[in-house]
């Protein structure tokens, strides 16, 4: 396997904590704790666009495709709307007052993972919050869909919780030791791919009511905060606070790659978010160094 670092994006003016691919892939977009959402054009390297500044740290942003509206989700102020053509502010949505950490859309609602346990469900069409859902005193973390008629959310408790569209729990587990940071599902086994502060890599098969641990994984010094599969299926992507992004065999999570400053002038500092991108498959990466980096993996 062969590493080719294609770019580096610089720009931001703090650590960034979102990424996400535009309806035309070339383009991906960021944020952070600068509270700048910025458009880059894989096409032009290093050529970055301002589309909002959110006052606050921004940990998450979801691009709506249907519309080319971005849902920022800004910590403690809410959610907002930010339409891409015009870079106009066209909705605002109050929250309660706590950290934002991801938001999903799952057919005609908005999922928001909130601190202290919280989830808000909004319907897309009217803009209003249907449902408040408390499951926990950790935050929730992140969203993974399940298909088309569950939702796994993974907890600062180190619990994964699955929940149905009627709102309700529908099972949960001890996956990590504190905090889920991310996860991923592999539909085509029924597979659930988990990440978290106990820096292991975790592979859960699903079954019903039940989740059976079938792989763990030692994978890195440090807490994992993303973990990506590429647009073939067959490589996962981990990213972590050990500075590292690692490349793994879908096939059996063989370690097949280890992406570091010293050998590929990769980041400097955590590592906190990844896309697999559909554009030239690159893998682009963020980082509490405040840059953006784009990979190519031969």
């Amino acid at each position: 396997m062969e590493i080719q670092r294609i770019d580096t994006f610089s720009g931001h003016k703090a650590p960034i904590y979102s990424l996400e691919e535009g309806r035309e892939p070339h383009f991906i977009y960021s944020a952070g704790s600068d509270g700048w959402v910025v458009e880059w054009n894989l096409q032009k390297p290093d050529v970055g666009k301002v589309l909002a500044h959110i006052e606050g740290s921004v940990y998450c942003l979801k691009l709506d495709r249907s519309s080319d509206i971005f849902w920022v989700g800004q910590n403690f102020e809410g959610v907002h709307g930010v339409q891409i053509s015009d870079q106009s502010r066209v909705f605002s949505i109050a929250m309660p007052k706590k950290a934002i950490f991801d938001i999903c859309f799952w057919g005609n609602q908005v999922w928001v993972a909130h601190d202290h346990g919280l989830i808000s469900v909004i319907d897309k069409e009217s803009l209003q919050i249907i449902k408040h859902i408390k499951s926990g005193d950790k935050s929730a973390r992140k969203f993974c869909l399940l298909g088309q008629d569950k939702i796994a959310i993974g907890f600062s408790d180190g619990f994964i919780r699955v929940f149905n569209k009627n709102f309700e729990l529908e099972h949960a587990w001890l996956a990590h030791e504190l905090s889920v940071f991310s996860m991923t599902y592999e539909e085509s086994f029924n597979y659930l791919l988990s990440v978290g502060r106990d820096a292991k890599l975790k592979r859960w098969s699903l079954n019903g009511e039940k989740s059976y641990l079938v792989q763990e994984v030692a994978a890195h010094i440090y807490a994992i905060h993303d973990v990506v599969i590429s647009p073939d299926q067959q490589f996962f992507a981990t990213a972590s606070m050990d500075k590292t992004i690692k490349i793994w065999s879908a096939n059996d999570l063989a370690l097949l790659k280890v992406i570091d400053a010293p050998r590929y002038g990769s980041h400097k500092n955590s590592v906190n978010k990844l896309l697999w991108s559909t554009y030239q498959d690159y893998l682009v990466s963020a980082s509490d160094d405040k840059n953006i980096s784009i990979w190519k993996i031969h």
